[in-house]
């Protein structure tokens, strides 16, 4: 337990950021009952002409910020850069993305780019300003110089993506958050959800009749986990329900190997999906039962080797660093056998506790087993995706992201994802169909992007599918 204490909550979030970043999984709280004793007490006192933070414990040390704190343009970065510093100092550690906690650090080296700067100077700015590391400060941006060139391609007022969600899987992994139900449970729900499902895609055809679809992506959820007959059903009706002729890729986050069949590969190629995920997280299969994941390595093989024989040459897989119980040599294993299977692209996720996630429940029975190297482990991961073949194209963080770290794709020329690319630089409408399904509505003059939120339960999405579809209307109407 740390204890914030502050005399303005102007820069709460940014203060709670940092303190996580370098104490991940630490309850943060305001004030103490009587029998808690805290970790630290982190105090930030605001003032017009000068900010104090400070660390008090047995160790003490202080962090003075000049200027008023009400001036957020400039005093924000002073900030964060200070907290950094402060709790650098406590920890005796420091993090590879320095001060930086939000999910798009590429798009500060993209904003140097286009206003031409080298990317020397691009990579100089991270180090100086933000004091991340070299190595982070390359290959953000390398990301965002592969991404420019991408993002040069698109209509941003005319192109746009695809989202359907599938929310179903065999079983719940013990560190999803996403929105999932058990194929097993919701089996006869499924082909009513599919029917909900493709009246929304109608509305959203009708909708966007005028512009170009680019990009679809069919996630989940394990889109796989439901039957190919209904595979086959949602596929067709998406294929006749818009103008396909533009569109760049199609993909199927196949993901759970137990839920791949020939049956729904076949199906997946008669309808000219050009991209799949097979995802294992992990080529271990004591971490496989820990996990929660209702397969082995053998059926990740399996599956492969039958999406190869089904005719797809474009197949990505994912991969976890940090899960509980796994180390450096568990990483090692898992990225010999991927070389053999020798995917298109590869995926890699760091670890995060997310609230919503059953790890987050069971933190105390698995906390010990939760790797620290995961940073080794995302440099293991770059070596072998450059064996491969692979460069990286695209890179995200998350709240509660293990060491403060990234997720990072890595792929072969031309078969990278634009929609991994367009989902994180929202440049262009994301509309998105299904439960837990979140809209991005792009308007470029004004420099916004509004969400528009599906109802997350299945149940919910088919009884109350007129009230959630209202929710589209209403931003399409007055946006």
């Amino acid at each position: 337990m740390i204890l914030l204490e502050q005399n303005s909550n102007e820069y709460n979030n940014d203060l709670r950021a940092m303190i996580m970043a370098f104490f991940p999984g630490v309850k943060i709280v305001e004030k103490l009952d009587d029998e808690s004793m805290p970790k630290f007490v982190f105090v930030a006192r605001y003032e017009e002409q000068a900010t104090s933070l400070a660390i008090l414990d047995d160790f003490s040390d202080m962090e003075t910020i000049e200027g008023d704190y009400l001036d957020k343009t400039t005093f924000r970065n002073k900030l964060k850069l200070a907290s950094y510093q402060l709790l650098s100092r406590y920890s005796g550690r420091e993090l590879p993305w320095g001060d930086l906690t939000g999910v798009r650090p590429t798009k500060i080296a993209m904003a140097e780019l286009e206003k031409g700067k080298s990317f020397e100077d691009a990579v100089a700015n991270y180090i100086d300003t933000y004091q991340v590391s070299e190595g982070k400060a390359k290959l953000a941006t390398k990301v965002a110089d592969f991404e420019k060139g991408v993002i040069a391609s698109i209509d941003r007022e005319n192109d746009y993506c695809l989202y359907v969600g599938i929310p179903f899987c065999p079983s719940r992994c013990l560190y999803c958050s996403f929105t999932s139900y058990p194929i097993a449970l919701y089996e006869k729900k499924a082909a009513e959800y599919i029917e909900t499902l493709k009246k929304e895609i109608d509305y959203i055809s009708d909708v966007y009749k005028d512009k170009n679809l680019v990009s679809v992506y069919i996630g989940g959820g394990t889109p796989t986990s439901i039957s190919h007959e209904l595979l086959d059903n949602l596929l067709t009706h998406i294929n006749s329900s818009f103008d396909m002729c533009k569109c760049r890729e199609f993909t199927v986050e196949a993901g759970r190997p137990d839920s791949i069949t020939g049956e729904k590969l076949m199906v997946m190629k008669k309808h000219n999906i050009s991209r799949i995920s097979i995802n294992p997280q992990t080529m271990n299969d004591e971490t496989l039962k820990v996990i929660g994941r209702a397969h082995t390595v053998e059926q990740t093989k399996e599956a492969f080797k039958l999406a190869r024989e089904c005719g797809f040459d474009n197949i990505n897989m994912d991969l976890i660093a940090g899960l509980p119980g796994e180390n450096i040599d568990s990483m090692k294993h898992t990225l010999d056998e991927i070389k053999k299977l020798s995917p298109e692209s590869l995926t890699v996720h760091s670890l995060a506790i997310k609230r919503a996630a059953n790890l987050k429940q069971q933190l105390g029975e698995y906390g010990d087993a939760i790797n620290q190297d995961m940073d080794a482990m995302l440099d293991m991961v770059a070596d072998v995706a450059t064996e491969l073949g692979m460069e990286p194209y695209y890179l995200y963080r998350q709240k509660n992201i293990g060491g403060n770290l990234e997720n990072v794709g890595y792929a072969k020329k031309g078969l990278e994802c634009l929609y991994n690319i367009l989902i994180m630089e929202e440049i262009t409408d994301i509309i998105a169909a299904g439960a837990g399904a979140s809209t991005k509505v792009t308007y470029h003059k004004e420099n916004r992007v509004e969400r528009v939120e599906n109802c997350k339960s299945v149940d919910d999405y088919i009884n109350r599918f007129d009230e959630m579809l209202e929710r589209k209307k209403k931003e399409f109407r007055e946006g």
